[in-house]
């Protein structure tokens, strides 16, 4: 594991971990949950695409000393001001870590968990023009009514909850998936008879998708 501190802005703690070709390949973004760090999900990023750039980063935000990527009031609702400020901070980052480690900046997947999922979703409302699609596993809704009227022609995004998830009540996963289909994206829906957690057919279909885009 390679932990990359440098001098140009990108010292937030975060793990870059080049393809053998990092220039061409895609680059996952990976965003981890409450509580986690830029390390959770590398293993996760090289399962769902072996070939794939894997750029770790670490949410600033903390909760009772728990790094998450944006602030939640007592009752658990979202503070979405936070999240606008945090993605602002996160999309200069990312351009700041393409020109860096000089990866494909059309090629980028976001990829998160849980908080970090949420992120990973409102990024693209956000700057749909950094992201190629979001990979989402035990996400909600970010936002009551989307901040942006964004275009997501061309954006691939994969949604994979529990069906009993307390966290990903059904009936705001259906208003996001409305909502970014509304914006043109394609939608991929995926739900485990479970709760709040990863289940490993979800990450194997969504490789075999990821391999069958990158080559088409």
């Amino acid at each position: 594991m390679n932990q990359q501190i440098d001098p140009r802005g990108l010292s937030r703690p975060h793990v870059w971990r080049p393809s053998e070709n990092p220039k061409q390949a895609p680059t996952l973004l990976l965003l981890h949950g409450t509580g986690a760090d830029e390390y959770d999900l590398l293993n996760l990023g090289t399962a769902l695409m072996p070939s794939a750039n894997l750029l770790s980063v670490r949410g600033l935000v903390s909760e009772h000393g728990m790094n998450r990527f944006f602030v939640r009031f007592a009752d658990g609702s979202f503070d979405e001001q936070s999240i606008i400020d945090n993605v602002e901070d996160l999309s200069a980052w990312l351009s700041a870590a393409a020109d860096e480690y000089q990866f494909d900046r059309s090629k980028v997947y976001a990829v998160g968990f849980s908080n970090g999922a949420n992120t990973a979703g409102a990024f693209l409302l956000l700057h749909p023009e950094q992201l190629a699609g979001v990979i989402a596993f035990g996400t909600t809704k970010s936002f009551a009514k989307s901040p942006a009227q964004p275009s997501l022609a061309g954006k691939k995004v994969w949604i994979a909850n529990g069906a009993v998830d307390g966290y990903s009540p059904i009936e705001k996963t259906r208003q996001m998936i409305d909502e970014l289909e509304s914006f043109g994206a394609e939608v991929q829906y995926l739900e485990h008879s479970g709760g709040h957690t990863i289940v490993l057919d979800h990450v194997q279909e969504i490789n075999r998708q990821l391999a069958y885009t990158s080559s088409n």
